[in-house]
């Protein structure tokens, strides 16, 4: 964005210039911007916060699994944030082993 320096309005753009539409001021655009160099980005794989091997088996609760219903899981609490965020609650259904959060 570009501010008039008259009257401190944005100023528009008409292909090759910019100006007030409050003021008479209009400002030439003398080049255009060039990219001289084009970089790829590489999108980073999701790395899981909770394996199957981080929940305890002995740890049981009634928890609904969003997929199929079952109202068995195994849980853990973990504090994954900074200190003073509540603890989050992992869940591995019983039935068809989805694991899911629960904050």
């Amino acid at each position: 964005m570009e501010f008039c320096p008259t009257c401190g309005n944005m100023l528009r753009y008409d292909r090759s210039r910019f100006f007030c539409s409050t003021c008479p001021y209009i400002a030439c655009i003398e080049r255009q911007v060039e990219i001289k160099k084009k970089q790829l980005l590489v999108k980073k794989s999701i790395e899981a916060v909770v394996t199957k091997e981080d929940i305890p088996k002995e740890a049981e609760t009634e928890a609904p699994c969003p997929r199929c219903g079952h109202d068995k899981a195994y849980f853990r609490s973990m504090q994954i944030r900074s200190a003073d965020e509540p603890e989050s609650r992992f869940y591995r259904c019983l039935k068809c082993e989805l694991t899911w959060r629960e904050e």
